[in-house]
């Protein structure tokens, strides 16, 4: 598991499964770091694919994390899986170019820019006067304050490991927006696509879906008044 996740840098598996992989995992960059012939032979007895799990531990990763202290690893719950129930976690380095927490903070700030109502305000004080609400509603707002704060700062922590301007960043979230406008616009119209789909097969199969009695009393007698019970068509005795 742990030579699957330096080949790739990220691997889905079971929440109890990540926390333990990932103890190995920050221990296997810390023998990358130390670099010598002691730590290749403590590598090579957990790790497999010696051709390629060496060379990139020793090498790329050593060279990334050398002026990190720790935290190599981060756990991103996905929740439960369908069947047993079991608790789902993605496992995966940090500070990667796929990085999963870069990802998904840029999916956010484009569908912040497209539903500016997702957007916090940062305070709850208005005209220097707090508007009077309930426990439970300041609670929410205070929550939603101390949220969005807590996303600025995964930015900002973000934008400095990833070496990036805010120039870079607009662009990225400019280019992440159009792509999700791009897919809403592509999910409606396979919603009407469908819906037009659904309507003409209903029209059909109310056309078609007619027993062979009621269609001969139809063509003999034109229109008549039937009594239909469990699809058995019977005419009604006047």
């Amino acid at each position: 598991m742990v030579s699957s996740l330096i080949v790739h840098n990220r691997i889905r598996t079971t929440l109890p499964k990540a926390k333990a992989a990932s103890r190995l995992a920050e221990k296997m960059v810390t023998w990358g770091k130390r670099g010598d012939e002691h730590a290749k032979t403590q590598a090579m007895r957990f790790l497999r694919e010696h051709r390629l799990t060496i060379p990139k531990l020793f090498n790329e990763m050593a060279d990334r994390y050398r002026t990190r202290e720790g935290g190599y690893t981060r756990i991103h719950k996905l929740g439960y899986r369908d069947g047993d129930n079991a608790p789902m976690a993605v496992l995966e380095y940090v500070d990667t170019p796929e990085d999963l927490k870069y990802s998904m903070l840029i999916k956010r700030l484009a569908r912040i820019e497209l539903e500016p109502s997702l957007r916090v305000s940062p305070t709850i004080i208005e005209d220097g006067q707090a508007p009077k609400m309930e426990k439970r509603d300041f609670k929410k707002s205070l929550n939603h304050i101390k949220g969005q704060k807590k996303f600025d700062k995964n930015v900002e922590k973000m934008m400095k490991s990833q070496e990036m301007s805010k120039d870079d960043l607009d662009k990225k979230v400019s280019t992440e927006s159009c792509k999700l406008r791009a897919r809403l616009e592509e999910k409606k119209v396979i919603f009407r696509t469908n819906h037009i789909k659904y309507t003409e097969e209903l029209a059909l199969y109310n056309l078609f879906n007619v027993s062979k009695s009621k269609r001969f009393y139809l063509s003999i007698f034109g229109r008549c008044d039937f009594h239909n019970r469990r699809n058995r068509t019977y005419p009604l005795k006047r």
